[in-house]
């Protein structure tokens, strides 16, 4: 009996050593770096993405450490005094960077481990970004930004951010383990004052426009009263002239009625005043004639 009780411990001793024996199944990302930490320190050469099952071990396990150099955005919210205008500015600044492969091994034996598991630890690429390139970042952009006033920062994106881009992937290839892929302001935040400005002069700009529209149809209202206004003189130019010219017609009609009334009148009073005599000489050229007109019965 003790001897089975012995033989059952001595198996389950057994299949717990060989189940610590039997290393962990790990993996290395595509655009991870990974070394095995061993009892004697970090392993030279570098381990490429893979899958793989850790050495067995008893007394002590190696261990895997990876570090994240995939390409990762971070995004930094910042105010900053601008001297010129003697105000602040708020700005979001974005930026897309990577581990230089160059320059990863160093970061295995300075960041601290989180541990995932009893043989497997990472370095975050946050927590990379965060000793190394946060501070840098941050104090670049405000160095370069308080050389101009509020309004060449606004009116220039694109020029200030290729300028950041540029002052950045110098200054990170030199301070830091990463690479800038991009990197430029997305964002601003301006102060109350100048927001304000901003919005009258809008309104200033919409007034203008309400006003010039009004003129405009302002103006074509008088053009259309001013065409029939003249149509209407035109008109009545020509119906004057065809009164007049009427009134003329009528008036010489009445002329020639009234001289030939008046002469009919003469013709009349003739005739009333008239003996019945004939005259009783004629006066032609050249010799005189005396002619006897009967005498009227």
């Amino acid at each position: 009996m003790k001897f089975s009780i012995v033989a059952k411990a001595s198996a389950l001793a057994l299949a717990a050593a060989l189940m610590v024996g039997c290393g962990e199944k790990v993996e290395v990302p595509p655009g991870h770096f990974a070394k095995l930490l061993t009892k004697d320190g970090y392993q030279e050469e570098m381990i490429p993405a893979s899958k793989f099952r850790l050495p067995a071990c008893v007394t002590y396990c190696d261990r895997l450490v990876v570090v994240d150099g995939t390409d990762r955005p971070y995004s930094e919210e910042m105010e900053i005094f601008i001297p010129s205008d003697k105000l602040k500015i708020g700005i979001q600044l974005k930026a897309t960077l990577s581990v230089d492969p160059k320059r990863v091994n160093p970061l295995f034996g300075s960041l601290p481990q989180v541990a995932e598991t009893t043989q497997f630890s990472n370095i975050t690429a946050q927590s990379i970004y965060n000793t190394y390139a946060q501070q840098i970042m941050l104090a670049e952009v405000r160095a370069y930004l308080t050389q101009y006033t509020i309004a060449e920062i606004t009116s220039n994106n694109d020029k200030i951010n290729t300028d950041i881009q540029v002052i950045l992937q110098k200054s990170m290839e030199k301070n830091t383990p990463f690479n800038v892929k991009y990197a430029g302001i997305t964002k601003f935040s301006l102060p109350p004052i100048i927001t304000q400005a901003q919005e009258n002069s809008a309104k200033r700009r919409e007034a203008i426009q309400q006003e010039e529209a009004q003129l405009a149809v302002s103006k074509v209202q008088l053009e259309r009263e001013l065409q029939e206004a003249k149509l209407q003189r035109q008109i009545e130019k020509e119906k004057a002239e065809t009164e007049s010219i009427k009134i003329q017609a009528q008036a010489q009609a009445v002329t020639s009625q009234t001289i030939r009334m008046k002469e009919l009148e003469v013709e009349q009073i003739k005739a009333e005043k008239w003996d019945g005599k004939y005259p009783q000489t004629m006066v032609g050229s050249g010799t005189s004639m005396l002619m006897q007109l009967p005498a009227s019965k």
